[in-house]
């Protein structure tokens, strides 16, 4: 594999961010597959990112459009397709046969699709919070305005409830709930169990790009889990207990269904596990990663 370092890689005819960390260990690297969708890998790589290079390989990439990669002139390229592509572009630029996908959030679908797509290619997967629901669930948009309800004040919990009152479509329902946490007081509260776990706002951060959000909020394949479910890979499901963004059951009925899952439970964590328990959080990589 290419050595350390931060460099542009080409892919899909878009310039990629790419760090690569800890390469003298050799082996398989793990890929992280930021969330979002439009948000970056800043956030994992500054919390765990370093700690996780000292065990094994660790590529860390800003998707296109995202951070500090290169937004394409065509945004109607912002599909899953197209993203399972740059990221095995990316593979065979690093010269790597085999990955672990490490998919955070939404970046679990892409990292689920790519082993669909690309099972010769992975080895393993790790999944952190994964939005990967069985076709029967009601869905996750769907579940959004009632994950935001408990955590609203009385009056925004009024207001939200009046303004959702008639209103059915579900992605309707999710951009109000999601308006409605947004400018709430306790809207760390969705992301985080702790308060004490909030970081300080870090002005380094890339900011998210809400087009690529638009593109693929509501796009995830319901056929996803079966497909993922009929290969043979080892599959580790990170799952917080606190996490009302994704919810507890939508991971732990994945487990249930892969072949190989193991499934890891944080007790004191919501949805930004990699920053309430990161040593756990690393632990449990390097554990499953050794077997």
């Amino acid at each position: 594999m290419v050595s350390d370092g931060v460099r542009m890689m080409s892919a899909g005819g878009v310039q990629h961010w790419v760090r690569v960390s800890g390469a003298a260990h050799g082996g398989v690297p793990l890929v992280l597959l930021h969330g979002g969708p439009g948000e970056s890998s800043y956030s994992v790589e500054q919390s765990v990112g370093d700690a996780l290079a000292e065990v094994t390989p660790v590529v860390f990439y800003d998707q296109r459009g995202c951070g500090r990669s290169e937004r394409p002139s065509d945004a109607s390229t912002y599909t899953m397709e197209q993203l399972v592509a740059d990221l095995d572009e990316l593979r065979t630029a690093l010269g790597v046969e085999r990955i672990v996908p490490w998919g955070v959030s939404f970046g679990c679908l892409l990292a689920a699709e790519y082993a669909v797509a690309h099972s010769n290619h992975v080895d393993r997967l790790v999944l952190q919070a994964p939005p990967i629901a069985d076709p029967l669930h009601p869905g996750l948009w769907t579940m959004r305005p009632a994950a935001v309800d408990p955590i609203l004040t009385d009056p925004e919990r009024t207001a939200l409830r009046a303004q959702l009152d008639g209103i059915t479509e579900p992605m309707e329902r999710t951009i109000a709930a999601l308006g409605a946490i947004s400018q709430s007081a306790n809207a760390a509260a969705f992301f985080y169990h702790d308060p004490a776990n909030i970081p300080p706002d870090d002005q380094n951060a890339p900011p998210p790009n809400m087009e690529v959000a638009m593109a693929l909020v509501g796009n995830e394949r319901a056929e996803l889990v079966d497909d993922l479910a009929a290969l043979d890979v080892p599959t580790l499901i990170l799952a917080a207990l606190w996490d009302r963004q994704v919810g507890f059951d939508i991971p732990r009925d994945l487990a249930a269904r892969l072949p190989q899952a193991t499934l890891e439970i944080f007790h004191h964590a919501a949805h930004s596990i990699n920053e309430e328990e990161p040593a756990h959080y690393v632990d449990t990589i390097r554990k499953f990663l050794a077997r």
